[in-house]
This record gives structure tokens, sequence and C-alpha cells, in this order.
């Protein structure tokens, strides 16, 4: 028995109590490796949160970055769509418009806002033929390349275009919808009939030399010989009628001869500074003095359009564009079955509204602009199969026409780089519309120019 004194009292220590002092120490002891455990155990799951968190800050760093790179990939791609000239529709797998680009809306005359969300065979126009679109390559798993295809468009009038369809495909290979591409046509078509008209035009220079020598001639022979007739004949012989017909289809076969030299050749444009006004002013009074014939009543009224209206200066070549306006006045009048007012307005176009306007009928340098001439009338206008063909070579509606005159206008236009369009009147006359380009008054020169 162990004894131990304490403040004068003797305490007497037993086996038992020994014993639990022994159990509590071990306990202490493995509580502290416990504690000592989870401790380590803390650090460890704090530096392996610590590293996780790390991982995620970098994986949302490169989230966020690649979704500012598919960002800016989407606008990029945006961008494209908006800018190109192509119209591009995209459809899903229902059918519905995804997507519709400014060309598309252009080309088509449908606001953009009609038609993405909605089916596309309730908005788009089918066309012919009906397979070359984006809803019939969903429906059927096939796309179409450069197909030709014409579009009635809600004015009425048909747009002719080369279709491309695709299948839309997403990260697996499976199809998720479709999309059509399409490129207006009419400015390929417009190039391939002037290449027509320069082909014929240049089969017709060839034969030029030779109407001159093989036609000329003889008809200066004729017309002699008639003239040697009438001198002989009594006033009152009866021939001299007939004499009278001989000279004056004479006159009439030279006149269609050196028409059709005029359109097969002009060897040189001499351009002079003119004052456009006065100039188309002089050719109306001129008019009327040369043709006093048929003028009969009929009335050329010039004048100049703008709100700031004021002297254009062109260089032109007065006589190529004199015959030019004769052939216009002429046509007028004798279209008509009474007297017709024949109204020409003029003025220079700014640049931008010149371009906007017409495109690439006239092609300007970085300093010029467009001249626009508008001749009208109150007549009966031009049948809206003919109008196509008003300048054509020997295209004619007159019995006594020969074809030319308009081709020959049209000649004059383009030998100046310009251009001329036929169209009719909201009142139903016929309306030509003259562009020739000019250097840019000083006083509408913009700064970018």
């Amino acid at each position: 028995m162990l004894m131990k004194e304490r403040q004068g009292t003797t305490v007497q220590s037993t086996p038992e109590s020994a014993e639990e002092i022994s159990r509590f120490a071990d306990s202490y002891a493995s509580f502290n490796r416990i504690i000592n455990n989870l401790q380590r155990q803390y650090i460890a799951l704090e530096e392996e949160f610590g590293e996780q968190n790390r991982q995620l800050i970098e994986t949302n760093r490169k989230l966020v970055d690649m979704t500012g790179r598919n960002l800016k990939a989407t606008e990029f791609l945006n961008g494209i769509l908006t800018s190109i000239s192509a119209g591009v529709i995209a459809v899903d797998r229902q059918g519905h418009v995804t997507h519709f680009n400014p060309a598309a809306s252009l080309l088509l005359g449908i606001p953009a806002n009609r038609v993405v969300g909605s089916p596309y065979r309730d908005i788009i126009p089918p066309g012919r033929p009906v397979e070359a679109n984006a809803l019939r390559t969903v429906e059927s798993g096939h796309g179409c390349e450069s197909v030709e295809k014409s579009i009635d468009l809600p004015d009425g009038t048909k747009l002719l275009v080369s279709v491309s369809t695709a299948l839309i495909r997403d990260d697996h290979g499976e199809p998720v919808g479709a999309v059509e591409v399409f490129h207006d046509l009419s400015r390929i078509k417009k190039m391939e009939q002037e290449l027509v008209r320069l082909t014929t035009l240049a089969a017709l220079g060839e034969m030029a030399a030779t109407i001159a020598h093989e036609v000329r001639n003889p008809l200066s022979g004729i017309g002699g010989f008639a003239s040697l007739l009438k001198r002989d004949m009594a006033e009152d012989d009866p021939r001299q009628r007939l004499v009278d017909k001989i000279t004056r289809g004479v006159e009439s076969l030279n006149k269609t001869v050196t028409t059709l030299l005029n359109y097969t050749r002009f060897d040189e444009v001499n351009k002079e500074d003119v004052d456009f006004g006065e100039f188309l002013n002089r050719i109306a009074e001129q008019y009327g003095h040369d043709h006093a014939d048929i003028v009969d009543g009929s009335t050329i009224e010039i004048a100049a359009a703008g709100p700031r209206p004021r002297p254009v200066r062109v260089r032109v070549d007065p006589m190529l564009l004199r015959q030019l306006f004769y052939n216009l006045y002429t046509n007028a009048i004798e279209a008509a079955s009474r007297a017709v007012i024949i109204q020409v307005t003029y003025a220079q176009l700014p640049r931008q509204t010149a371009v906007q306007k017409y495109g690439d009928r006239v092609l300007l340098g970085v300093d010029e602009t467009v001249i626009e001439t508008v001749v009208s009338d109150n007549g009966p206008g031009i049948t809206p199969e003919h109008l196509e063909r008003v300048f054509s070579p020997f295209f004619t509606t007159k019995q006594d026409g020969n074809g030319l005159g308009l081709a020959v206008s049209w000649k004059v236009a383009k030998a100046h780089g310009g251009d001329i369009l036929a169209a009719n009147t909201a009142d139903g006359g016929a309306k030509f519309t003259l562009l020739i380009p000019a250097k840019i008054d000083p006083v509408d020169r913009e700064p970018n120019l």
C-alpha cells in the first residue's frame, strides 16, 4: 500500500485509482493522437481545397476567355453576315427562320423583324425551282449548289438569283437546320446582254464598210438618174409622181445607211466643256427648227432640278449628245397620235446619292458624280414587254422605223462613260433617264472625297 502525506494528512493510494489514472493517461494520449491526426487531415484538406480553388479559378479564367473568344467569333461572324452582299437565310429543323441578314432583306424586300422566328414557307417567296431553298434542304437532307432561281417579289417584279443550300450540323454531326445563300444575278445578266450588244455592234461594224460601198454608190446612181429623168419631163407629166417616189426611196435608204454607220462607228468622242442647261435649251430650239414638219404643236420644256439650281458644267461631245436628244424627242412625238409635252429635267447629283441610286451603272472616278437628265412625255408610254428591248438594234414598233434611233442613243451614252434607262411615268408616259459622269462641283465636294 502506498502512503502519501499532504498537509499533515495521510492519503492512501489504492491499486484501483492507479489503474484509472493509467487509463486516463492512455485516453488523453489517444485523444492527442486523434487531434494531431485531425490537424494533419485538416491541413491536407486545406491544401487540397487551395489547389482545387486554384484549379477552379484557372478553369473559370479559361471559361471566361473561351466565352470572350466565342463572343468575338460570334460578333465577327455576324459582322460578316451583315456586310456581305449575298442573301443568307438559316432555318431550324422545324422550318422556322433563325437568321435573315440585311442583304436578304434588301433583295427580297421583306423586313428582317417580320421573318426571324416565323415559318419559312409563310414568309419567303418559294420561287422556281421550288427545290432550291433551305426548307427543302431540311426536309430532304440534301443541299444544292449554284442553282438559278426566279423569285416573285412582293412588288410584283421577278428576281433572278443563284442559290446554294447546305445542312447545318451540331458537334455530333446531327442536322439542326439548314442555310440558304443566294446572289443577285441581275448585274451578270445585264453584262451578258451588253456583251451581246457589243458582239452585235462588232458584227455591224464589219458590215458597215461593205454597206457604204455596195449600197451608197448604187443609190447615188439611182438618185442621179432620177433627177435627170425628172429634168427631161414636162411638169404635168404623170410619170413625175413615180420619179418622186424613187427620189424619196433613195433618200430614205441613204438615211438608214447613215444611221447604221453612226451606230457602228464612234471613232472619236470630241468632248467640250459646256453649260449643260444652256446646251439643252439650244438643242430644243434647234430641234424645233430642224423638225418643224413633225413637231406640230408639241412642246419641249427644260428645267433644272434640285434644291439649289445653278449652272451645271460637264464635258460632252455636243454633236453626239445632240443626236441622242434628237432621237428621244422624235421617238416621243412619233409614238403619240397627238401633240405631246416633253419635259426635260437635269441635276448634278451628290456623289453618295449617285452611287446609292444607280450603283455600278456608271463607273465613277473618285472625283466624279452623275449628271442625271430625265426626258419624259405624256404620250402612250412603252409596253412592259418592250421595255427590255427598246435599245436593241433594229427593234421598232413603227411601220416605217429602222430600229436604230434608241440604239444610237444608248451607244452615245456608253461613249460618254454613262448609261440610259427606259421606264414609264406614273401617268403612263415614257421616261428616259440619261446618266453622264461629271467632275464634282467644288461646292458639293465632301471632306472624304
